[in-house]
């Protein structure tokens, strides 16, 4: 459930909204040569300790509602590029597929028959559907682990300050 999405941000603007599909983020980083990672701070340690007030080229940022704030404000225009956690588009007469239904249409079909059951008055097979919902989830979560590194070797690297 990531997604890739870049900005721009103009000078002398701390400021960059946030994509409509937002979820939360993995990664954030200014473009360019070198390209930057830019580091998080907490809203109340990013006012009182971020360089909210200079400006240069961003080296921290933090969430405030519906957007991203920067700090140092930009000196030039910068392309802010992020890796996010995206909410799906919901199913509709105009939305005929979504990632959970392409995926895992098995969890969607078990939690739709857990809520329609108390409906249809068959309250004994809740517990059937409800066990192979938890096991679709289940395997939705092992999937995303394993996910997590794949393919990438483990490599301890030291920092030295």
């Amino acid at each position: 459930m990531l997604k890739t999405a870049t900005a721009t941000m103009t000078v002398n603007d701390a400021t960059v909204g946030l994509p409509a599909d937002f979820i939360g983020i993995r990664d954030v980083y200014i473009q360019g040569t070198p390209r930057t990672v830019v580091q998080y701070l907490s809203p109340s340690t990013f006012s009182t300790n971020s360089r909210a007030d200079e400006q240069g080229r961003p080296v921290f940022y933090t969430l405030r509602a519906n957007e991203f704030e920067f700090a140092p404000k930009a000196d030039s225009a910068y392309t802010v590029q992020m890796l996010y956690y995206f909410k799906p588009e919901a199913l509709s007469d105009s939305t005929a597929s979504n990632e959970f239904l392409a995926n895992y249409p098995d969890a969607l079909l078990y939690g739709s028959l857990i809520e329609a059951e108390p409906y249809l008055m068959n309250d004994a097979r809740v517990a059937t559907w409800a066990n192979l919902y938890n096991q679709a989830v289940s395997r939705i979560n092992i999937s995303d682990e394993e996910s997590e590194f794949a393919g990438v070797p483990l490599v301890m690297t030291f920092s030295v300050r």
